[in-house]
C-alpha cells in the first residue's frame, strides 16, 4: 500500500509541479486547434487573443486576423488537424511554436510565439502563411545567396 500511495503521489507532484508547468505552453495552441475544429477559424482567433489581456482590446487586430484567415482556409477546403513541427526557445519564458495546419488542399504553417512573465503563459503573437515550402527551404538554407 506505501508503494502505491508513493507512485501516486510521485505522479501528481510530476503532472502539477515543473514537469508540467515547463510544456504547458502547448495548451495553449492545442486549445486554438481544437477550438477551430470544432467551433470555426474565428471562435479560434478569439480564444488566441484572450489569453494575453493586452490583445483583448485590439478589437481591430483581431478582426483583421480572422479576415485574413477565413480568406485564405476558404482556399484551402477542410481542416484536418495540426502537428507541432519546431520549438525555437529563448531562456525558460519566451518560445516559438511552429505547426502545421493540414487542410485538403495544402497545410498552412501557424507560429505562435509564447511569452511567460509570471507563472502563466499567453500569446505574444500568432502569425501564418500558406508558403510552407518557403519556411522549409529557408530552414535548410535553400535558395540562400552564396557569401
Amino acid at each position: 500500500m506505501g508503494k502505491h500511495l508513493f507512485f501516486l503521489a510521485f505522479i501528481l507532484f510530476a503532472r502539477t509541479g515543473i514537469g508540467q508547468d515547463t510544456k504547458s505552453y502547448l495548451a495553449i495552441p492545442d486549445n486554438f486547434f481544437s477550438i477551430m475544429k470544432s467551433k470555426g477559424n474565428d471562435a479560434a482567433i478569439d480564444y488566441i487573443f484572450k489569453t494575453n489581456k493586452y490583445l483583448r482590446t485590439q478589437v481591430a487586430g483581431n478582426l483583421k486576423i480572422k479576415n485574413e484567415l477565413n480568406k485564405i482556409v476558404k482556399l484551402l477546403g477542410k481542416f484536418y488537424g495540426s502537428e507541432l513541427i519546431e520549438e525555437t526557445k529563448a531562456g525558460n519564458n519566451y518560445i516559438r511554436l511552429f505547426y502545421l495546419a493540414k487542410y485538403d488542399r495544402q497545410p498552412l504553417l501557424f507560429i505562435f510565439t509564447m511569452y511567460r512573465p509570471g507563472k502563466k503563459w499567453r500569446i505574444q503573437q500568432l502569425r501564418f502563411s500558406e508558403k510552407v515550402g518557403d519556411y522549409l527551404d529557408e530552414k535548410r538554407g535553400v535558395n540562400k545567396p552564396a557569401q
